[in-house]
């Protein structure tokens, strides 16, 4: 036997202000959660003759590099930057620097000590050819 008429509830009903704001809040929250879990697991690793930088939580990479030596370090902090300790730490180094990702680095004046002990000295052709070149 069939009935006349099937009474159902609104699917409209579940979808509340309280449950719409919920989602609103508990998405982000949940991936700034993922975001700092990756940002806490981000490391570059400085060694006598290389450099190791390690990044990732569930999908990790590694790169290692040679390190010979730098030239210059410079950083740049913005006012939250200085209020919150962090900051970039811009490295020329001998050859060719691979290393991208100093951006928003915590201690950056404490990178920029330990790279300012690396620094080599520059020989006078070296200082003499890059005269050449400015000019």
């Amino acid at each position: 036997m069939t009935p006349n008429y099937v009474a159902r509830r609104s699917v409209w009903a579940c979808i509340g202000f309280w449950r719409i704001l919920a989602c609103i809040l508990v998405i982000p929250l949940l991936v700034l959660i993922v975001r700092i879990i990756a940002t806490k697991k981000f490391a570059i690793e400085f060694y006598d003759d290389k450099i190791i930088v390690r990044e990732g939580w569930l999908n990790t990479r590694t790169k290692q590099m040679v390190f010979m030596g730098v030239t210059a370090v410079s950083v740049n902090q913005s006012l939250w930057g200085k209020l919150c300790n962090y900051g970039d730490v811009m490295i020329d180094c001998v050859g060719k620097w691979d290393v991208r990702l100093t951006t928003y680095i915590k201690n950056p004046k404490e990178l920029e000590a330990y790279l300012q002990q690396r620094i080599v000295p520059v020989s006078p052709q070296a200082q003499m050819a890059s005269r050449f070149v400015e000019m």
